[in-house]
C-alpha cells in the first residue's frame, strides 16, 4: 500500500464501526488471508485494489468469503 502512504511496519488504526464503501482502505479477511487493500464495489463486482505496483489486485469470485474487519482511519509509519 505504498501508493497510499502505508509502508512496511506501519501501525494502522481502524474503526470497526464504519461500513466499508468504495475506495475505503480496509483490513479484509478473504478466505482466511488477511490483507490491507482499497475496496472497490460497483455493479455487483467486488475488487480489493493494491496501491503497490508490485502486488496484484484481488477480484472476488463466487464462493469466496470476504469479511471486512475495519476501515483504516489513521496510519503511523515508523521513523527511519
Amino acid at each position: 500500500m505504498v501508493g497510499a502512504g502505508i509502508f512496511d511496519g506501519a501501525t494502522l488504526i481502524i474503526d470497526r464501526s464504519i461500513k466499508g464503501k468504495s475506495y475505503s482502505i480496509i483490513i479484509a479477511d478473504v478466505d482466511g488471508e488477511w490483507m490491507v487493500k482499497r475496496l472497490y464495489q460497483r455493479s455487483g463486482v467486488i475488487k480489493l485494489l493494491s496501491e503497490n505496483p508490485l502486488n496484484e489486485h484481488t477480484i472476488l469470485k463466487g464462493g469466496q468469503e470476504l469479511v471486512i474487519l475495519g476501515v483504516v482511519t489513521y496510519v503511523i509509519n515508523e521513523a527511519k
